[in-house]
């Protein structure tokens, strides 16, 4: 026990060194070429730290166990709103841009609502269904590519009266210590994840709720150091876009790919249908009215989105 107890902490503290590494070169890559905060949250940042998700939960399905890689994409989302977003709002205020709650949390509202459509029709989610999810991420990511061009256009008419770009040489090691933040992120996360359920099974947790709540946020913890990191360097844009670039990712992307390895069946999963995805989906249009009053989310709704986290944890348990 001892051993698992002193890996964990190794992860955590990986997963923090890692978070710092990303936020601060990610963000300096931003500043040099002209792409927005907003946007390499909601993308570069937002899969990065995605990866373990998609780990688990292709593994999970590889072995046949349906369950922790459902719970475990239901989970990391319920975790990324109420838990991470409540966490970096303590830190600091999160202000809203209007364009976010016009554009990027609908479409991340549109995506969780057509996940638990599918699951709720047939009780399974189907490898058209699968190809349907990846759709709209492709479509998603369109998007952004589009605004992305835009944005770098505005950066061009700027950068003439103002020196921002780094030397190409500069560039590249950013870009190399970008990555090498995300590969501490996931290999602490690995360490976190895998001590942290070797522990719950010495305590005697039932398996049937490690998907949705241990290693749901273990593999929330790379979210959780990114957007604390970025709150506590005041990258506001970061901290939300990664909340809402990671949770249109779990969606499309892990249970689009999960579903076409093959169909993942949820309606053989005690109370995913009837609690867990409908709380889900709930938590995510709460988002949009939370996020427009006086665009950004306060300290005192922070303590109201951590309330409702340990609400969710008390009814999976029990």
């Amino acid at each position: 026990m001892l051993t698992e107890f002193f890996l964990l902490i190794i992860g955590l503290t990986m997963l923090w060194v890692g978070a710092e590494l990303l936020v601060r070169y990610v963000s300096a890559l931003a500043r040099s070429v002209g792409v927005s905060h907003l946007v390499l949250g909601l993308t570069v940042v937002s899969l990065g730290t995605s990866l373990p998700e998609l780990v688990v939960s292709v593994l999970a399905v590889l072995q046949g166990d349906d369950g922790i890689s459902i719970g475990n994409i239901i989970g990391s989302n319920v975790a990324n709103i109420a838990l991470i977003l409540g966490v970096g709002a303590l830190i600091v205020p999160l202000g809203i841009r209007m364009d976010w709650i016009r554009r990027e949390v609908p479409y991340m509202i549109l995506v969780t609502g057509t996940f638990y459509f599918f699951s709720w029709t047939g009780g399974t989610i189907s490898r058209l269904e699968g190809m349907i999810l990846l759709g709209m991420l492709l479509f998603f990511l369109l998007y952004l590519g589009r605004d992305t061009l835009q944005d770098m256009d505005e950066f061009k008419e700027m950068a003439k009266s103002e020196e921002v770009y780094l030397p190409r040489k500069t560039r590249l090691a950013y870009l190399g210590l970008t990555v090498l933040g995300i590969a501490i992120l996931l290999v602490g996360s690995k360490l976190s994840v895998d001590s942290g359920t070797d522990l719950a099974v010495y305590l005697g947790v039932n398996d049937s709720i490690i998907g949705l709540t241990l290693i749901a946020l273990g593999t929330s913890l790379p979210e959780l150091a990114t957007t604390v990191v970025s709150a506590m360097r005041g990258e506001v844009d970061l901290a939300v876009g990664n909340v809402v670039g990671s949770n249109i990712f779990n969606l499309a992307l892990i249970g689009g790919l999960t579903s076409l390895i093959h169909p993942l069946h949820i309606a053989g999963e005690a109370n995913m249908l009837s609690v867990e995805l409908p709380f889900l989906m709930g938590l995510s249009i709460l988002l949009w009215p939370l996020m427009r009053n006086n665009l950004d989310i306060r300290r005192y709704e922070g303590i109201i989105l951590l309330t409702i986290y340990g609400g969710f944890l008390w009814m999976t348990i029990h």
